[in-house]
């Protein structure tokens, strides 16, 4: 499979063309021993070939949705890709102060990231800036954290906390373990571990929480966005940020359950794509 989610990306063919060739394709790539593997190991989520086929082909389209997306002349396209998303909850949690979207590593890459950064809103992002290219970087207007780099970390919940305070939108994603003493959960056979950033924010602030997702939908993406309903107010700081990531967790798990297609962290599965820019010096 050497180069070949890498060579549809490249191909000069409408998106949905390509990702109707990662459809041909998926039948025989997912086979590959490895994915048969987890599939095995992780039958709680995991069944059959079909599902191997539809969790190939979701990693290997967002692959090539997050190519396009980092191509200044090729962005709108992936963009079309998206069903008119209804922004409701957000507007009207906005009227309240500060929102924390909290995202999680489902669906095409950077797709949320990207729709927000069309839309006027006083945005902040926690986000891996250095696979982002630069043309992105200078010419967004939100605020970017990189909770990856250690000169950031010491003061990203403090410029975070104020941006809600000043009635901002956050967009995080809570399923990832940086920081100190991460939480971890056992669910669907997988020990999942978590930072305790945003549901600090969360408690501190007492501002909206919104589950925001971009989902694949058959060859379509896909918004939602639930809103989180905070615990009960009386627990002690650990036990309120355990519960408030298990009502994330239970959020997305119809997903993980049911939609192999949006596994990204099963991205290992396909041929990463060639990101000059990564290694560009001054990007």
């Amino acid at each position: 499979m050497a180069g070949l989610v890498e060579s549809v990306a490249a191909m000069s063919l409408p998106l949905p063309a390509k990702l109707e060739l990662l459809r041909e394709a998926a039948a025989r790539e997912s086979r590959q021993e490895r994915l048969l593997r987890w599939a095995a190991n992780h039958r709680e989520i995991a069944s059959g070939d079909d599902w191997c086929r539809r969790a190939w082909w979701g990693a290997a389209a967002g692959e090539v949705v997050r190519d396009h997306l980092y191509d200044p002349e090729r962005r709108a396209d992936a963009l079309r890709l998206v069903e008119a998303a209804d922004w409701t909850a957000l507007d009207e949690a906005r009227r309240n102060g500060g929102v924390i979207l909290a995202a999680a590593h489902l669906g095409p890459p950077k797709v949320l990231m990207n729709l927000l950064l069309d839309r006027d809103l006083p945005l902040a992002v926690w986000t891996n800036t250095r696979d982002m290219p630069a043309w992105l970087r200078r010419q967004s207007r939100a605020t970017l954290f990189d909770p990856l780099q250690a000169d950031q970390r010491g003061v990203l919940l403090v410029r975070s906390a104020a941006h809600l305070r000043a009635g901002g939108v956050l967009l995080a994603a809570a399923d990832q373990a940086t920081g100190q003493r991460p939480v971890e959960i056992e669910r669907l056979g997988i020990r999942w571990r978590f930072s305790r950033g945003l549901p600090a924010l969360a408690r501190r602030l007492g501002v909206t929480v919104i589950v925001a997702l971009a989902l694949w939908r058959g060859e379509r993406i896909h918004v939602e966005c639930l809103r989180l309903e905070p615990p009960d107010e009386s627990l002690a700081d650990d036990a309120w940020q355990l519960a408030w990531l298990e009502r994330y967790v239970e959020a997305v798990e119809p997903t993980i359950r049911q939609s192999p297609e949006n596994l990204r962290f099963l991205r290992w599965a396909v041929d990463r794509v060639a990101r000059p820019w990564e290694a560009a010096q001054g990007d």
